[in-house]
């Protein structure tokens, strides 16, 4: 919701979430936060990983970006979000950015983002069935009942 009720410097809408999502298969949602010296890249890095989920997001084919930042933040560090997320996905990926600036950031930047046509053996798209073999269920601890 924050991407489409907040104003910014580059604005997000509606439209653009459309645009990203539509057709574009599984999806992943992710924030990620820093206040360091390497703030742009590492904010991306939280963003993308989760521990919780095993996603794979090279060659996905589509993201929305938003960048939030303090007054420091700068241009610089916005391009250096969109470029670090757009090296990792498929070379015609559709990809729309934003950015906002917030006082209560001032030091840190913010990143939200969706990225579109990920792969992971954790998430079933499409009603397809998951994979149900040996490996998995002694990952997981859990045995696969049908």
């Amino acid at each position: 919701a924050e991407l489409v009720t907040k104003a910014g410097l580059v604005n997000l809408d509606f439209a653009d979430i459309r645009a990203v999502m539509g057709n574009g298969g599984v999806a992943l949602i992710g924030v990620g936060e820093s206040d360091t010296e390497n703030r742009a890249v590492e904010a991306v890095e939280k963003a993308i990983q989760n521990p919780l989920l095993d996603v794979d997001i090279s060659g996905a084919n589509g993201a929305l970006i938003n960048v939030s930042g303090g007054q420091d933040m700068t241009l610089e560090e916005a391009r250096k979000v969109v470029e670090t997320i757009s090296v990792r996905l498929d070379e015609d990926a559709r990809i729309i950015w934003g950015a906002q600036i917030s006082d209560d950031l001032e030091g840190t930047i913010r990143v939200m983002l969706i990225v579109t046509g990920v792969k992971s053996s954790q998430i079933m798209a499409g009603g397809s069935e998951p994979k149900k073999d040996k490996e998995m269920e002694d990952e997981l601890g859990i045995e696969f009942v049908d």
